[in-house]
């Protein structure tokens, strides 16, 4: 018993709150966290044979105690829940690389035909954008439901690291993928590539990447917020409802996203408790004063006008006999 309960404390400073903060927000419904095993040590010794990497250590860890990660939740409307938030970490097996080396022939075109002969660098943040050849080691994060996916990139050393040991040398440790792609230490960097296959900087550690993710709390397309592209209208309102505060820093931040999206469009700002009022509140009992009132105002008959003023000829006068011989 001891093994759960320390799972759950784990999961609950790696979430900082999370769970909490979205059980108290109007409208959220169906907040699921999927319990993971841990994965264990030869599954990921396996996975960094197979690949020919070392996991940074943070991921190591965070595998360690969860093998992967899914966190869900909705929002209820009159139709019904619809899913809104979604937070998810492929696990170690599921963890595919994709790319590799370019053909000299046109008969099977691969990812790697796509790079360019010079090297590009991301407009925001400076850093060299990723390749499918053999120069980077690309392995999907998240597959983001099919509008792009969230990488752990390993990038090739540019420089040769200072051996003192002939032995090492002579073994040709140096020119293995273990430390052509960083060694024991591996400089990794996260990135999302979207549908047309331009690639956009995140993280420079899986850390960064996953408080990025809670504080964002999976909300929609989250990751456009990073490109030039940026976030739709609809994500925008969502935000705007649920992670307002995010949304300004992000603009703060200069995220591309974010400005562009500002630019281009105005959001209409959102009620949140107007949104969710049920229909028990949305018709409310008039009070019996109120009725009485208005009653009283009904029975009132409207002002009668004069007779003498436009009066057609040839139709009798719609006044009583009383008003009108008060008149002469």
């Amino acid at each position: 018993m001891e093994e759960p309960s320390k799972t759950k404390s784990l999961f609950e400073q790696m979430n900082v709150g999370v769970l909490k903060y979205l059980e108290n927000k109007t409208g959220v419904c169906k907040l699921e966290l999927e319990p993971r095993r841990p994965a264990d040590r030869p599954s990921i010794l396996a996975w960094e044979q197979k690949n020919t990497v070392f996991l940074p250590e943070d991921l190591k860890s965070f595998y360690l105690t969860s093998d992967g990660f899914l966190l869900t939740w909705c929002v209820k409307i009159e139709n019904g829940p619809v899913p809104v938030g979604r937070m998810y970490l492929n696990s170690v097996s599921k963890m595919m690389k994709f790319g590799g080396p370019a053909n000299n022939t046109l008969v099977n075109p691969s990812l790697a035909d796509l790079d360019a002969d010079s090297d590009a660098e991301d407009e925001t943040s400076g850093t060299e954008k990723p390749t499918f050849d053999s120069r980077c080691k690309i392995f999907e994060l998240d597959p983001c439901d099919g509008y792009g996916k969230v990488c752990l990139v390993y990038k090739e050393n540019k420089t040769a690291p200072d051996y003192k040991k002939s032995a090492d040398i002579v073994s040709k440790v140096y020119t293995s993928d273990y430390m052509t792609y960083g060694g024991t230490d591996p400089k990794i960097e996260v990135w999302f590539l979207d549908r047309a296959l331009r690639w956009h900087y995140i993280a420079d550690s899986f850390t960064a990447y996953y408080r990025l993710m809670i504080m964002h709390l999976g909300l929609p397309q989250w990751q456009y917020a990073f490109t030039d592209i940026g976030l739709c209208q609809q994500a925008k309102q969502w935000f705007n409802m649920y992670a307002p505060l995010r949304l300004e820093l992000d603009a703060e931040l200069g995220m591309p996203g974010i400005i562009r999206s500002e630019s281009n469009t105005s959001t209409t700002q959102i009620d949140v408790g107007k949104v969710f009022k049920g229909k028990s509140d949305k018709k409310k009992p008039v009070p019996a004063q109120t009725q009485s009132q208005q009653s009283q105002s009904l029975r009132k008959k409207p002002t009668v006008a004069s007779a003498k003023v436009g009066q057609p000829p040839g139709l009798k006068s719609s006044g009583s006999s009383s008003q009108l011989a008060g008149k002469k």
